[in-house]
């Protein structure tokens, strides 16, 4: 409250001198309008507009004066569309037709006296630089009564979570504040997105489909570890319909593996997909703390398991798993001990991931399923 009140308070009563200048140049481009509609051939209009003009070539001289947002947010854009459009229409008489693109063609008689090249090319990357950031960062008047954005966006209700950031000890109370966001997405990003809403993906036909499962009835698919959560393990593959399409996907989220646990589809934390995110940030997910507690998939593939990677989640290094068995299954019921772990501490800090490669050959069809399982309590 004291750093809003002595610091924010003041800034937003008394803008940078830039912004007011800002300010100063829509007001004497929209008055020059004004007074052009009214007469035309007054030359008082003429001088309005190339003060104006002159005001904006000295603001935009050093390139580092004004920023994007400045731009954007000032309204100097809205007013230049005036300034620069001809605002005729369709439905609009031959006379007042004719009206109009004879004030705009005086108008551009005006700026190209006043406005000097270099400005003009100035005014022009500042102009990209406000789409670039309009794309990626919207710039909305929440509170504006006939604003068409805002909150009215959210149509979904969405659940958050406070946690404490490293060295923060307590959490600021926000109880009956309203909260407003702007997404980061660029243009790409929401056509994808509601591409997906409205079109069959891939997953969303019949399994036999898949190119995943028809390469694999082809020939036997070799995989082989480089890096921790690199592109060349099973679950990339599946959820890249063997590596066909761009995006993964989290297959337990669209049915292509099955996730369950020892607690049933019901976590104290996250959910049952999780465990295989690859998010850039380690999510929390886990089960109770019961000595047999385990995850297991069915991949829906047979597989002969070569490596596997685990990823700590967000949690308390302390709580990262120690002791544990890596088992494969044929059916679900009967398991094979693949890999077994007895005071590990490979995984540390939130977020820590690591590798362990599985001696000894399986035969057969190899499994089909796997399993990890922790072997003793807080284990």
């Amino acid at each position: 409250r004291d750093i809003y009140e002595h610091y924010f308070e003041v800034a937003q009563a008394t803008p940078r001198g830039i912004v007011a200048d800002l300010a100063n140049i829509v007001i004497k481009v929209d008055t020059a309008i004004k007074k052009q509609a009214k007469s035309n051939s007054s030359s008082e209009w003429k001088e309005v507009l190339r003060s104006a003009l002159t005001d904006l070539s000295e603001l935009l001289h050093e390139e580092s004066n004004v920023s994007a947002y400045e731009l954007n947010s000032s309204g100097l854009i809205q007013c230049f569309l005036k300034l620069f459009g001809s605002a005729t229409s369709q439905d609009k008489t031959m006379k007042v037709q004719k009206k109009a693109a004879k004030l705009h063609a005086a108008r551009l008689a005006i700026i190209k006296e006043a406005l000097p090249t270099a400005t003009t090319i100035a005014l022009v990357k500042k102009l990209l630089s406000v789409l670039e950031t309009i794309e990626k960062l919207p710039v909305y008047l929440y509170d504006s009564s006939n604003g068409g954005y805002g909150l009215q966006i959210l149509t979904k209700r969405l659940r958050f979570r406070l946690e404490r950031g490293p060295g923060e000890t307590g959490l600021i109370d926000r109880t009956g504040r309203a909260l407003k966001m702007e997404p980061l997405a660029t243009v790409r990003q929401l056509e994808r997105y509601l591409l997906k809403m409205v079109a069959k993906q891939w997953y969303d036909f019949e399994r036999s489909s898949f190119n995943f499962i028809k390469k694999l009835e082809e020939t036997p698919v070799s995989f082989n570890y480089q890096s921790d959560f690199d592109s060349e393990g099973l679950i990339y593959w599946i959820g890249t319909n063997g590596r066909t399409v761009p995006d993964w996907v989290n297959p337990a989220q669209y049915g292509l593996v099955v996730v369950t646990s020892s607690e049933g589809r019901n976590l104290p934390y996250g959910k049952l997909e999780d465990i295989l995110s690859r998010d850039s940030n380690a999510l929390n997910c886990h089960t109770n703390d019961d000595r047999r507690a385990w995850f297991a998939i069915d991949l829906g593939v047979w597989i002969h398991p070569k490596a596997y990677t685990m990823r700590h989640a967000r949690g308390y290094g302390r709580s990262a798993v120690r002791s544990w068995q890596l088992q494969g299954s044929k059916d679900g019921v009967n398991w094979v001990i693949l890999s077994e772990h007895s005071n590990d501490e490979r995984l540390g800090e939130p977020g820590s991931t690591a590798t362990w490669t599985i001696d000894g050959e399986t035969s057969g069809q190899g499994f089909r399923h796997v399993r990890i399982q922790q072997m003793g309590k807080n284990a």
